[in-house]
């Protein structure tokens, strides 16, 4: 079985050519299953995204699902997106701060993948602010259309402001760091783990608001498809679920493993991405399922969809509905497959 991993300049080549083949004649599998080929995106660096491509290919779960996997790593889910469109990648995994690209009909949700509680407004110890109500007046650096920018909008709400009543400072996220750390902004809106940077070198600064103070809005990373894929390989995908499905039931079960083999897969530290892990929330995927077919996970995008556009990020015009751009019936199938 094929398991190619692709370095930038191969990454930035499939947005020029489609790989090829939705079907292939790579074999089969013990099963005598004939494999089928995908292209599957992650992020290298997020435990969320790298986690699971560790589990399946430790435990070679795409042989085992009849699946001829190409891996591409990615550093941010905007650009996953980008390459569904360009028919080079048929799904990957994206973080909450590109959710509005689904959420405006740009790929179709699979499988929820994590709630997470690593975003932070984390206040100087000189800027005197310990609570929502005193960002008022202050310099803040946000990096814009991600969860930073939520975080914020989140906080100037509960504080009765707007941001006509702070210094907005948009900067890239690792700006945002050094920007606080050089005592150039009051507050940083960031995520772990730039966030685990700043405490350790300002551990006096102080926490103003983190995702736990909103518990009617979750921020909601997936596995995203692309609408082609949805389309014209549903059988692929179906068995890219039934991948998913036991290596994020591992995960839940053995973090401290799933964490060990996503640092030596990506050569993230395993620090960082153990304290991801330690900020968000997993469900099983019996929990998923369940979830699925009550309507909770409608509910959940609903009301994150609903937070972009508070900011700014979608209009009325421009958001589908829950049910439009979240498909359930796919890990049904893959759940039922694996009885």
């Amino acid at each position: 079985m094929k398991k190619k991993m692709l370095g930038a300049a191969a990454v930035a080549a499939t947005f020029a050519l489609a790989l090829t083949g939705c079907t292939t004649d790579a074999g089969s599998n013990e099963s005598g299953e004939e494999l089928v080929a995908i292209n599957v995106g992650y992020i290298d660096t997020s435990i969320n995204g790298v986690g699971i491509i560790a589990v399946a290919n430790d435990q070679d779960l795409w042989t085992k699902a009849g699946l001829d996997v190409n891996l591409v790593p990615f550093t941010n889910g905007p650009t996953q997106i980008q390459a569904m469109a360009s028919g080079s990648l048929d799904v990957g995994y994206i973080g909450g701060g590109a959710m509005w690209m689904p959420a405006s009909g740009q790929g179709t949700v699979i499988t929820p993948n994590e709630s997470t509680f690593g975003d932070f407004l984390i206040a100087s110890p000189e800027s005197g602010a310990t609570e929502m109500a005193d960002l008022k007046g202050l310099k803040i650096g946000v990096p814009d259309g991600g969860s930073g920018e939520m975080i914020l909008a989140l906080a100037l709400e509960e504080a009765g402001l707007t941001e006509a009543d702070i210094e907005r400072i948009p900067l890239d996220p690792p700006s945002v760091v050094s920007a606080f750390v050089a005592g150039q902004i009051d507050v940083a809106a960031i995520f772990s783990p730039l966030s685990d940077q700043i405490f350790e070198s300002v551990p006096d600064a102080q926490v103003i608001a983190n995702n736990v103070d909103f518990p009617e809005t979750e921020f909601l990373g997936a596995w995203v498809a692309s609408n082609d894929a949805i389309a014209d390989k549903s059988e692929a995908l179906t068995r890219f679920l039934e991948v998913f499905i036991e290596a994020n039931d591992y995960r839940i079960s053995d973090t401290e493993d799933t964490v060990a083999l996503s640092a030596a897969l990506s050569g993230a530290p395993a620090e960082q991405l153990q304290s991801q892990a330690d900020g968000l929330e997993w469900w099983t995927s019996d929990q998923i399922l369940a979830d699925n077919a009550d309507g909770s996970t409608y509910e959940r995008f609903g009301s994150f969809t609903q937070l972009f556009l508070d900011v700014g990020r979608l209009t009325a015009d421009e958001a589908a509905a829950p049910e439009d751009f979240i498909n359930v019936d796919l890990f049904a199938a893959a759940k039922d497959n694996l009885k």
